[in-house]
């Protein structure tokens, strides 16, 4: 029943390139080269990127694009802010944080435009985060785990006093498989979750978005915001680049198989976990409006939501941190 439904997102998206390859004017055999940082190694969340390189969607809007993995996670956004790479793909939270410390980036584009941070159990007695009370729970230690795991349980009732709090770094998964603890928070429903599943065990996840924490873009592509308002080559950039990445996505929904075959050129994970966790990614591509889509006013609830748990000292011109211009209309 939803393939009516994708086919015509599909037709909008390459309708949409067709209209950013008008508006940036270029001559589609002389394409510009472009530069995109991802926020780590190839995987499936950045599959809409991968296939609409693979399929030239961005050649014909002009643009010769080179996808990057960082050398460092923490400097995607700085080489953006310094001009030294075109667009990066980054965390909401780290748009924010970076505007604080006066970095001129903004968010431009959803990648993945949910939560895919979650809690995770595989106890059967676990099924809602009101049942954590009385266990313990492995976190990877950094402040944003605290906020979060204090309003999940706010949202019950419940205190930190009422859970027992382990960090365990980045060894999530193998704390939770060992039954070193009886529940984990910061693990990916398309990361963990199916490397769970695929050792054997049944998970219980619990996106964050659905235990009182706000909704959030897990990741967004990121421009030069100094960039937008003065150079107007840039910005038509930004805007095929955006067009060729909602094509790119409608079309790996709806057509997983190639999806997977991109994918599969494009990283070294296994293939049983590639399969997995393409599979479990691609639904969560889209929001209510489509792919690639931002709302201002998720981001303004967020921001207070970081204001509220000292993760954020005060609120930023919002204005700032999200730029809508370069989506279709629909999308704003």
């Amino acid at each position: 029943m939803r393939r009516p439904a994708i086919a015509l997102a599909l037709i909008g998206s390459i309708a949409l390139l067709a209209t950013a390859a008008t508006q940036a004017g270029r001559d589609t055999r002389s394409a510009q080269p472009f530069s995109v940082m991802l926020d780590w190694t190839p995987n499936p969340d950045h599959v809409g990127l991968y296939v609409a390189k693979d399929q030239g969607l961005f050649a014909k809007v002009g643009l010769n694009v080179a996808i990057h993995a960082p050398s460092d996670a923490t400097t995607p956004l700085k080489l953006v802010a310094l001009g030294r790479v075109d667009v990066a793909i980054s965390y909401e939270q780290e748009v924010f944080y970076a505007n604080a410390k006066k970095l001129p980036v903004a968010a431009v584009a959803a990648v993945v435009p949910r939560p895919l941070n979650s809690f995770m159990a595989i106890t059967p007695a676990i099924k809602t985060i009101g049942d954590i009370k009385g266990k313990t729970v492995g976190i990877t230690g950094v402040p944003s785990d605290y906020a979060t795991l204090e309003t999940a349980l706010a949202s019950v009732g419940l205190t930190r006093h009422d859970v027992k709090v382990v960090s365990v770094g980045y060894n999530l998964l193998p704390a939770l498989l060992a039954h070193r603890v009886d529940v984990v928070l910061g693990v990916y429903r398309n990361v963990e979750a199916v490397q769970a599943t695929l050792a054997g065990f049944t998970p219980r996840v619990m996106p964050v978005n659905t235990v009182g924490m706000p909704s959030y873009d897990e990741l967004v592509l990121v421009a030069n915001r100094n960039r937008l308002d003065s150079d107007s080559s840039y910005r038509a950039n930004v805007r095929s680049l955006v067009a060729g990445i909602i094509a790119g996505t409608s079309l790996a929904r709806s057509h997983p198989a190639l999806a997977l075959s991109v994918m599969r050129r494009e990283t070294s994970l296994g293939t049983a976990f590639l399969t997995a966790s393409t599979t479990a990614t691609l639904p969560l591509l889209a929001g209510p409006r489509g792919p690639g889509c931002l709302s201002t006013s998720d981001w303004a609830a967020f921001e207070r939501w970081l204001v509220s748990r000292g993760l954020l000292s005060t609120t930023l011109p919002l204005a700032d941190v999200v730029r809508t211009e370069a989506l279709p209309s629909g999308c704003r």
